[in-house]
């Protein structure tokens, strides 16, 4: 799951005396530092953000997003990327509970309860083949069992506060930090 940072067509219009006067290198040099800087906090924002949203420990969060910056002096795309890698985590990593009734988790700021889900033999007794993770049953019988997950970094990068943070950041930032970098740029 990918989110991408590039000047829109407003930007280039508002902006495109100051382009036509700085000429193509240089130009592509000012626009490709600002989608750089923007593109760098919109992943430490986004960052917290999912950490604040999905309860995702934010070892786990870093080390499953990243960015993709523009080359300032090399011709390509103006496109600044913030990806997201990963599976579905164990519940595991909710800081998981077994009680009486299964077993609850907590994840997106709230508790979830899992009917009949299991860790051990009992509660407060976690099984040593189990390895901590949660698990159900799917029949009657004593197994076949199928292991509980809980939500993946990749859908928290566009739900909910994560997705605002990013939006939010690129509208008002972009153009601000291009008006900065062309001002840089231009002869007073």
């Amino acid at each position: 799951m990918r989110v991408i940072i590039t000047p829109g067509d407003d930007i280039m219009r508002r902006f495109g005396n100051q382009i036509g006067a700085l000429g193509d290198t240089k130009a592509h040099m000012a626009l490709a530092r600002a989608v750089n800087r923007v593109t760098t906090t919109v992943h430490g924002r986004v960052i917290k953000a999912i950490r604040q949203q999905s309860d995702i420990p934010l070892a786990i969060v870093r080390a499953s997003i990243g960015k993709r910056l523009v080359k300032p002096g090399g011709g390509g795309a103006l496109e600044g990327e913030v990806w997201a890698k990963g599976k579905p985590l164990s519940l595991k990593v909710f800081k998981a509970r077994q009680l009486n009734f299964g077993v609850k988790a907590r994840w997106g700021g709230e508790w979830h309860r899992y009917q009949g889900a299991f860790m051990g033999p009992r509660p407060g007794v976690i099984a040593g083949r189990l390895n901590g993770h949660v698990f159900v049953r799917t029949s009657a019988k004593r197994l076949p069992i199928e292991q509980l997950f809980g939500p993946a970094v990749p859908e928290e990068l566009v739900r909910n506060e994560s997705a605002r943070v990013f939006e939010e950041t690129v509208f008002t930032m972009l153009p601000e930090r291009v008006r900065h970098e062309l001002e840089r740029l231009l002869p007073s």
